[in-house]
């Protein structure tokens, strides 16, 4: 197995988490050179309209590990839509890193319109995780928020429950900004979380003002810990500092070890200076044991100890019939993967509700969605030519395996997440576009899919990488299967996280969990067989 095979969870979990914790240029808040040096003034051409002007720009440096990735532009503008005055938000950013090597940018686009006081109208984000944007829209209907995604010639809608008090994506720096915390001070909020599309409860807690590096040297600044929660379930932690007006000049995830800096459009925008520090998502986050899985992906059962420094494995990792997780201490857990194969299937009874021929079956998991876009014709045809005269299930989810492959040729890592019917067309990608198209055709065929996340042994580098692969309901089993190796099934080198049908709004909701791991998680070996 080539590295190039994992780790594109982790840069669509950067994406994710990047657009999730978007700084904000704060509209209406008073410019002070002394506490925040690195305002830069908005473009003429930008405040030429008394009706739709610019009144505030900031920029942002984002760094990963040290290393500087990218930048961020955030442009707050006076709207009046039929008399009526509005706020729109715009924010851009821009990624610039490396893949086992190989230059990818990435670009990402936020946008919400306002009311004044703060009331959500409409929002759009934009971002090509493929070959082809993915657009998402929403707008507010009395009690809902209704949630259309776009993608490569398909739409899918969803409504959110809503509420007025509900904020927008840039909802805590607002709040900041038009009320200051003070040192002890706790404050709570929900806001809606960008391309997540889902509403969190978030929990703002001010520390005390503490001596704080910034891009330009040393600043006091108050320190506030927040944490957005899911409605899954699922968390996200960062540390924010601010000045006395609220303003947040720097922003920190320390599971990621993710930074940004409010600072100048010159120095956002500026390479990395020759000789700073450089990290590449692929090989620098492949977690690594000693001494290496011999035979990996041919064993048939591996006891693991997995170790977390801030929350125990077991309240992350997926279990059931296999994987099988067992607490040890608080940190730590033993966790016992074994081989799955379709011969396999049935024989230990159903995971869940569901059986593989009962008409029940969670919709979720067979129909088509703006990922998984089961009706295109392209999905239509390969499925055909791969089933062939194939009827029996395990059968077919073999040869679909066998034929993505086979079929996708060019490992594309300039891709952060392309969809099924992209993947189809391109007939290119690393390890998530082997997994959405082999998800994609086992549903054209009558076979219930979900994809997996989690982590996979990868013999070069001797240790595991973030990965995804694909999950099939056979005989009421939901049996693994890895396009990208194509070996009939999995071994016992695959380690869940999560599993996910990609189905509506909050769909990339799923990659969180690798949040809680990345860059933190330590594996050893026990035994294997």
């Amino acid at each position: 197995m080539q590295p190039l095979a994992a780790t594109s969870p982790g840069r669509l979990l950067w994406l994710i988490v990047m657009a999730a914790t978007a700084p904000i240029a704060l509209w209406g808040c008073r410019a002070d050179t002394t506490e925040s040096p690195s305002k830069s003034s908005p473009p003429a051409a930008e405040t030429a309209s008394s009706s739709d002007r610019a009144v505030d720009q900031t920029w942002d440096a984002y760094f990963l590990k040290g290393a500087k990735i990218g930048y961020g532009e955030t442009t707050v503008r006076r709207k009046d839509r039929a008399g009526e005055p509005l706020v729109e938000t715009r924010s851009a950013s821009h990624l610039k890193l490396e893949r086992f090597g190989k230059p990818v940018e990435q670009d990402l686009d936020l946008s919400t319109l306002e009311t004044p006081e703060g009331r959500l109208l409409e929002f759009r984000t934009e971002v090509a995780f493929g070959p082809s944007p993915m657009v998402v829209v929403g707008h507010v209907e009395g009690d809902a928020m209704i949630v259309q995604t776009s993608t490569q010639g398909t739409r899918q809608e969803a409504r959110l429950d809503w509420s007025p008090e509900i904020r927008g994506f840039f909802g805590v720096d607002q709040s900041l900004a038009a009320s200051p915390l003070k040192p002890g001070e706790t404050r709570q909020l929900r806001t809606l979380m960008p391309l997540l599309n889902d509403v969190a409860s978030v929990t703002l807690t001010a520390a005390q003002e503490e001596s704080t590096e910034l891009l330009d040297g040393q600043a006091t600044l108050l320190r506030i810990e927040t944490t957005a929660r899911m409605s899954d379930g699922n968390a996200m932690t960062e540390t924010l500092w601010t000045n006395r007006q609220g303003e947040v000049l720097k922003r920190r995830i320390a599971g990621l070890d993710q930074e940004s800096y409010r600072t100048t459009r010159e120095i956002a925008e500026a390479d990395a200076a020759k000789g700073a520090p450089a990290i590449d998502l692929g090989t620098d986050t492949i977690v690594r044991v000693d001494p290496p899985l011999p035979n990996a992906h041919q064993t048939r059962q591996v006891r693991y100890r997995v170790s977390l420094p801030k929350q125990g494995p077991a309240q992350i990792f997926s279990s059931g019939p296999t994987p099988a997780i067992r607490a040890t201490d608080a940190h730590s857990a033993e966790l016992t993967v074994r081989s799955l194969r379709p011969s396999d299937a049935g024989q230990d009874g159903p995971p869940t509700e569901n059986s593989a021929d009962d008409e029940s079956i969670d919709p979720r998991y067979t129909g088509p969605n703006s990922v998984l876009q089961t009706g295109d014709s392209t999905i239509q045809e390969m499925a055909a030519e791969a089933r062939g005269d194939q009827t029996d299930p395990a059968a077919v989810a073999l040869a679909l395996e066998r034929y993505v492959h086979d079929t996708l040729s060019s490992h594309d890592l300039t891709q952060a997440f392309a969809t099924a019917a992209e993947v189809a067309k391109t007939r290119s990608g690393d390890c998530t576009e082997h997994a959405v198209l082999l998800a994609a055709l086992a549903r054209a065929c009558g076979i219930p899919s979900r994809v997996a996340i989690g982590l996979v042994y990868v013999d070069r580098a001797g240790g595991f990488g973030y990965h995804m692969w694909t999950e099939v309901l056979l005989d009421g089993t939901w049996i693994p299967l890895d396009a990208t190796l194509g070996q009939g099934g999995i071994g016992a080198a695959h380690l869940k996280l999560v599993d996910s049908s990609l189905d509506g709004a909050n769909a990339y909701s799923a990659f969180l969990p690798v949040a809680q791991v990345v860059g933190q998680l330590k594996l050893k070996v026990l035994e294997a067989e």
